[in-house]
This record gives structure tokens, sequence and C-alpha cells, in this order.
């Protein structure tokens, strides 16, 4: 039961903030900016905390739940990306379409590379 509170509550953080960055970045020219960045920072989060979590063998596994599943998993949402893509095409704008698949696709890669890059730093920095 512990699991589920945790989880709701990382995930309330995670959502907020995913409001926020709509809010503070809306569409331009019905070009999704305030989802594809949240699914970016979503990314990086996600392969930079996770990993230096689970590297730690004493941190609680109900916070690799929270963050992971909860706060990440709200952030960043794959039917807001698939919505946001039908929406441009349906709009004939078929290169923004492109454009932001590219970018989520690329993007999101990209911001796992960092976050794994900077952990793996992080580590050869402690040796």
């Amino acid at each position: 039961m512990l699991d589920y509170l945790i989880i709701a509550l990382f995930a309330f953080a995670g959502g907020s903030l995913r409001y926020w960055i709509g809010i503070f970045l809306p569409k331009i020219g019905g070009f999704p900016i305030g989802t594809l960045a949240a699914n970016l920072i979503g990314c990086f989060i996600f392969s930079w905390l996770v990993k230096h979590i689970l590297s730690d063998r004493d941190v609680s596994g109900r916070l690799i739940l929270g963050l992971g599943i909860g706060f990440c998993g709200a952030l960043t949402t794959f039917s807001s990306f698939a919505l946001d893509t039908m929406q441009l095409m349906q709009a004939g704008q078929w290169g923004l379409a492109f454009l932001y698949l590219l970018l989520s696709f690329a993007g999101g890669l990209a911001m796992t590379y960092f976050g794994e890059a900077i952990y793996h730093k992080g580590v050869q920095a402690d040796l």
C-alpha cells in the first residue's frame, strides 16, 4: 500500500511539472514545444537520476519507484506525443509533424545519452 502512495505523490509532482512546462511553453504554430520539452527533460532525468540511485545500494526501492514510475512516468507521456503528432498531420502540417517526430526520438536518445555520460563521468571522477 505504501508503494502506491509513494508513486502517487511523485506522480503528482511529475504531472504538475508537466502541466507548468505546458503553460510556460505553449504550442507555437501548432508545434507542441511543451510536450517535447517535458519528454526530453524526463529522458534526461530518468537516465541520470535513476542511474545514480540504482548504483547506490543504500537507497530505498521506494525512492526508485517514486522517481522512475511516479515522477518520470507522469512527466513524460507517449499519449500526448501521439496526439500532438496526429493533430499536426490532420492540420496538414506534415513538415512540423516530421520535425516533431525527429526531435522527439533523436532528442530523447540524446538526452538519455547525456544522462548516462554525466553518470559515467561522475563514476570515473570518484575512482
